[in-house]
Parts: structure tokens; C-alpha cells; sequence
């Protein structure tokens, strides 16, 4: 889930942005919800013994608790120093889980829900704790903990919300978190590059309100509130061409679908209003054609220093839960 809140950086909001950190994305541990001194002190006896006794997540950790220790060999750390750790490890990923509860999406200025994890006391450390602790206990280089708590709430509290821990594949929801940490996806653009998406999307709203006041009360699924769709299907299709793709199949619901056929694909207003009067050119002899957001289109978009790439939308099946099938199974006899 993707939202957008009213604006980032310090020229928006008058709030400096905090210390840019780079990050190496670090699968969660089930360390990272212990709080128990003495648990932790069985298991760091238990590793000094024999490291293979101990579970792969304690391992790691140990070693983290080697580097806080300064020492190259075993840790000694004591274990008030370690449920530091563990506690800046447990906030460190109940940002990434929950971070979207905090992210003031409202324009009206109402404040967010929030959530408990959020607060440093709910993991059992303070922000002083966070402050003396090095990142290293968190995987990174350089700097302290309260310096990669405060780059993770930046990147998942501030104006783009993120939910996906909830993602099953392990590949798929670590390379979303390397996109969100490592600042991909607030990659700035340029002037020119506004310009476009600014067009775009003044070319969708108008389009609806257009619709709205014509076609009073007519069935259209409307594309508002995911308005970005054809900026971000411009961005797949010209990003996919670049990766060496030649053909993009498209299967989606209704809602949205008629503006991305006219933007996207390339379908005259003139077709598209025609249809909104009942009247479908293509349709054969005593029928009336299916209903207009069923229907797909084909395109071939010129993408510049690529060349040509096939764009299908696929015509959509009676029952939406069959839209993803349908596409993959065309998509897979395209590539056969």
C-alpha cells in the first residue's frame, strides 16, 4: 500500500531532514523481540561454549555484540548492553512493519494513528540508549543507532507510506525494502520531467470531469484516487523496453480502465464517447459489443533509443478473479 502525504524535505515542511543514512537491508531476527537479560545471557554462554549451539540469528548478533565490545574475538558485552542492541534491532523493524501508521496522509492536517512500536519505550531502550549505541548493532557502518532510526522514520513515516512485510517472497519484500532505503524511490526529478507527469495527470482529471458532467450517473469506474496509474504505467513500459522487454501485457480492473485506454493506448475521445452512447462501430451484426470497461486495446509505443514495444490491454473476463490468469497465460504464450 502506497500513499502519498502533503509534502517532504525541509523546503515543504521548515523541518531539516535527518542524517542521510546508506543501508544495507538485514533480515529480520527473531532476537529482535527479546527482552530477558537472563535468556539473553543463557544463550551468549551457550555461543561462547559452542557457537554452532545456538540459532544463526543469535550468531549474528553476537558478533554485533563483539563490535560494541571492541573486540575482534568473542564477545563480552554485558547483558544490559546487548538488550540495547536487541531493543534498537526490534524498533529498527517495527518501523518497517508499521511505519505507514504514521504517515500524515491527511491534507486537512488531522494527526495519524500512530502505533505503540513506534516509541522507543515500547522495545524497552530510550533515545539516550539509542545515541550511545554504534550503528553497527543495526548493520551499518557508520554513525549511531538514533542516526538509523531516524533515516528509517524518514523513509517510512514522512510522506510515502509503505506496507509490505506482509509479502511471502523473501527475494521480493528485501528488494522493496533495499528501494525504500536506499532513496531509489524519492529519486528526485527533473524540471522537464515534471512537466510530463504534471501533463498527465491534467489530461486524466480532465478526462473525468469531463465524464462526471456529461455522462451523469453512467457506470465509468473512475480513475480518481489512483489517478497516477498512467504516469506509473508510462514509467513501467518505457523502464521494462530499457530491460530489454518488446512487449507489455496489461490485465487490470475496471476501475481506471478508460482512461488508461485513451492515455495509455492510445483510443480517440471520439471511440470512447460513442460507446458511452451505446453505439459500438465494431460490433458485429445483432449485438451490441461488450460494455465498455471490459474492453482492452493494443498500441506500440515508440520508446526513444529502444525502438518499438507492444502495449496490450487485455479484454477483461466477466468475473475479476480470473483477470490475473487470463495475463499470465497470455503473457506466457507471447514468450513461447
Amino acid at each position: 500500500m502506497i500513499g502519498t502525504g502533503a509534502g517532504s524535505g525541509k523546503g515543504r515542511s521548515g523541518r531539516a531532514a535527518p542524517p542521510v543514512v546508506k543501508f544495507r537491508v538485514v533480515s529480520t531476527l527473531p532476537i529482535t523481540s527479546v527482552y530477558n537479560d537472563g535468556y539473553i545471557a543463557e544463550q551468549h554462554e551457550a555461543f561462547r561454549r559452542n557457537p554452532d549451539s545456538v540459532d544463526e540469528s543469535w550468531r549474528q548478533f553476537f558478533h554485533f555484540a563483539a563490535t560494541l565490545a571492541g573486540r575482534s574475538g568473542e564477545a563480552t558485552a554485558d547483558p544490559r548492553q546487548l538488550r540495547i542492541a536487541a531493543g534498537a534491532a526490534s524498533l529498527a523493524d517495527a518501523i518497517r512493519r508499521f511505519g505507514h501508521f504514521a504517515v500524515p496522509l491527511d491534507p486537512l492536517g488531522s494527526a495519524p494513528p500512530g502505533s505503540p512500536e513506534l516509541k522507543p519505550e515500547f522495545h524497552g531502550v530510550t533515545q539516550e540508549d539509542l545515541q550511545g549505541l554504534p550503528a553497527s548493532a543495526l548493520g551499518e557502518p557508520s554513525g549511531s543507532a538514533a542516526d538509523v532510526i531516524a533515516a528509517l522514520r524518514q523513509r517510512y513515516c514522512s510522506t510515502l507510506a509503505c506496507e509490505f512485510d506482509h509479502v511471502g517472497n523473501d527475494a521480493e519484500r528485501v528488494w522493496l525494502h533495499d528501494q525504500i532505503e536506499s532513496g531509489v524511490a524519492e529519486t528526485p526529478l527533473s524540471v522537464d520531467e515534471k512537466r510530463n507527469v504534471l501533463d498527465r495527470l491534467t489530461a486524466v482529471d480532465g478526462l473525468e470531469r469531463f465524464l462526471g458532467r456529461a455522462y451523469v450517473g453512467t457506470k465509468r469506474f473512475s480513475i480518481e484516487g489512483v489517478d497516477a496509474l498512467v504516469p506509473m504505467l508510462d514509467e513501467a513500459i518505457v523502464g521494462g523496453a530499457r530491460a530489454g522487454a518488446h512487449r507489455v501485457v496489461i490485465g487490470m480492473a475496471h476501475r481506471g480502465r478508460m482512461n488508461v485506454l485513451v492515455h495509455v493506448m492510445g483510443k480517440s475521445y471520439r471511440t470512447l464517447f460513442e460507446e458511452f452512447a451505446e453505439h459500438f462501430p465494431d460490433a458485429t451484426d445483432g449485438g451490441t459489443g461488450d460494455v465498455k470497461y471490459h474492453l482492452g486495446g493494443h498500441t506500440v509505443h515508440e520508446v526513444a533509443g529502444v525502438g518499438p514495444v507492444d502495449v496490450e490491454v487485455l479484454n477483461n473476463p466477466s468475473h475479476l478473479e480470473f483477470v490475473n490468469p487470463v495475463a499470465v497465460g497470455v503473457t506466457r504464450a507471447h514468450q513461447r
